[in-house]
């Protein structure tokens, strides 16, 4: 484990105090705190969104922080957030501070050199992908970025509010809520729905997170009574019991009330402050 900390894990640590050091400086510049950080969440879930599609299911490239060894899975995943929300640092980053059109390269540029030291020190590697897509793909990150930093969500329409809350969702409650209960071995997801364990991995994860995500914002935004709240809540405990009893999640015996109640109220609680951060401000 030292000798994997110094070779591996210390590089993808250093990204994260990038990440945090950017996340700083940008918030404590930003006019209005709740609204960027309101568009940093969404766009880190559409950022991890597209790296879990490539990352999982195409294939493209393995990251190796070897902060989960036992879980090459989870370890892949974990070096995907790093990679996520730093490169939705360095966008948000630019966009409070309104810095001209010449940053969205100089930002690429050094994430170039960083993905390219990371493929020299062999804590990453690609198959099909190649870094030449990192720089026009962050390119284009930054100029959606800063294009949504300047949008005011009460103007949007609703459908695409709830798009856009629903991968603000994606941020919070996968590595918030549902990641520690894998991590703590209380949830197992079944690898094998399909041929791949990676893609059976994502595949429930991601519709985990599209029923719970969309029969809570019912539950939260609705003009539904109680007794109808009450019963979406509890049809919920009843899908994530078939789930388990059909072998799709595994749950650890007597844990299952506290993890459904903790999964279904931690998402309520995630819509609760993302909406409130996307709520309108006198300040932009």
């Amino acid at each position: 484990m030292a000798s994997t900390f110094w070779s591996n894990t210390i590089w993808y640590i250093l990204l994260g105090i990038f990440c945090i050091i950017q996340m700083i400086f940008g918030l404590s510049k930003a006019k209005n705190r709740k609204h960027a950080m309101a568009v940093f969440i969404i766009i880190a879930g559409m950022t991890f969104s597209y790296e879990v599609t490539i990352f999982c299911f195409l294939k493209a490239y393995n990251y190796y922080p070897m902060i989960i060894p036992h879980s090459p899975i989870d370890d892949g995943l974990a070096g995907n957030l790093f990679s996520q929300f730093s490169v939705t640092a360095s966008a948000m980053l630019i966009s409070v501070l309104y810095l001209k059109y010449y940053w969205f390269l100089i930002f690429s540029l050094i994430y170039t050199i960083i993905e390219e030291s990371f493929l020299i020190l062999g804590i990453y590697s690609q198959n099909w992908y190649q870094t030449w897509m990192t720089t026009l793909g962050l390119l284009f990150l930054f100029w959606v970025f800063k294009r949504m930093y300047a949008t005011d969500f009460k103007h949007l329409r609703p459908i695409w509010y709830y798009i856009f809350m629903l991968f603000g969702l994606y941020t919070l409650h996968m590595p918030a809520i549902l990641w520690p209960f894998i991590q703590s071995g209380i949830l197992v997801l079944n690898t094998k729905i399909l041929a791949d364990p990676m893609n059976s991995y994502a595949l429930i994860s991601l519709v985990n997170l599209l029923l719970m995500s969309f029969i809570c914002m019912v539950i939260y935004f609705s003009k539904l009574n109680f007794k109808w709240k009450s019963m979406l809540a509890l049809a919920l405990y009843v899908i994530i019991y078939f789930a388990d009893k059909l072998n799709i999640i595994y749950v650890k015996d007597s844990f299952f009330l506290f993890f459904a109640t903790i999964d279904i109220f931690g998402m309520l609680l995630c819509i609760f402050i993302l909406h409130k951060l996307m709520a309108p401000s006198s300040n932009k």
